[in-house]
Parts: structure tokens; sequence; C-alpha cells
């Protein structure tokens, strides 16, 4: 069954040719049908942290309609492919509060629209329960036992 997926990749920035990659990862998704609805280069960014041992990498985002068979197989080659540093893929179908990466994509949000649940107010306070009984509980008082008298014995 054909989707609408967003897959994110970062390419290694020691990679001799970076278009070769991108475009050895395109081929997969587009493979058997598939359909790039767009395509956006990030360019050379830092990472906020070190992956891998690398503090830098080329962005990648597409946004396609394709198999998942072909998300399968593209997820495959990403983690076997030395240049693939980190990717990830997003059946935008499926999530709720998605919004799109790409700058140029307008998608029809109007079926994600969230549930509100309606908000109780403080005004709406139950009233506290008067109890009948209550001279009643504070007139009972309780009787300590009687305390044992100890008889000592002589030994």
């Amino acid at each position: 069954m054909i989707r609408k997926y967003e897959v994110m990749y970062i390419i290694d920035q020691d990679t001799t040719d970076v278009k070769a990659v991108q475009k050895k990862l395109h081929d997969v998704l587009i493979a058997n049908g598939g359909k790039i609805l767009e395509s956006e280069d990030w360019g050379l960014k830092d990472f906020a942290y070190l992956i891998k041992k690398k503090r830098k990498g080329y962005y990648s985002v597409v946004i396609v309609e394709t198999d998942s068979a072909n998300i399968n197989e593209f997820e495959r080659i990403s983690r076997i492919d030395k240049n693939v540093v980190r990717y990830q893929v997003i059946n935008t179908e499926n999530e709720k509060k998605y919004i799109q990466s790409t700058k140029l994509s307008k998608t029809d949000m109007s079926k994600f629209k969230e549930e509100k649940k309606p908000s109780r107010g403080f005004d709406k306070r139950m009233p506290r329960r008067e109890d009948n009984n209550s001279e009643e509980t504070k007139s009972t008082t309780f009787k300590k036992p009687a305390a044992k008298k100890v008889e000592e014995k002589e030994a």
C-alpha cells in the first residue's frame, strides 16, 4: 500500500561524492512505483553532539509516496552504508501532530485536528456534606481500659 513518508538522512562530511549517495538512496525510495514529491538539501551542518566521532554532516529531507517495502529497504541500506550517519522515517499519515520539515510543502492538516477535552472550572465545586450525626460523635467519649495491678513476688 502506498503511503506518504518524510525521510531525513545525514551523510558523512568526509564522503567524496555526496550526490551519488543521495541518488542511490532516492532510487531505493522510488523503486516499484514510488514517487518523490519534494526533496530539499539543507547542506553541511554542525551536530549538537558527536555522532560516530563526527562533528558535521550533509542533511537531506525527502517527502515521498512509496510502499512500506521500499522504506524497509531504505532503512536496511542506510544501516549498511558507512556514508549514512543517521536517518529517520516518519509516516505522515499516522502522525497526529505532524508538521513538515520542508518549507515549500502544504499539507492538509484538517483531518488531524486535536480533540479538546472540556476543562473543569474552579467555580463548579462540590458542596460540603453536613453530617446530622456530628453532635453525637463529639459527645461520645471512649473510656480507657482499667489498669491491671501487678503484684510483686518475694523471692
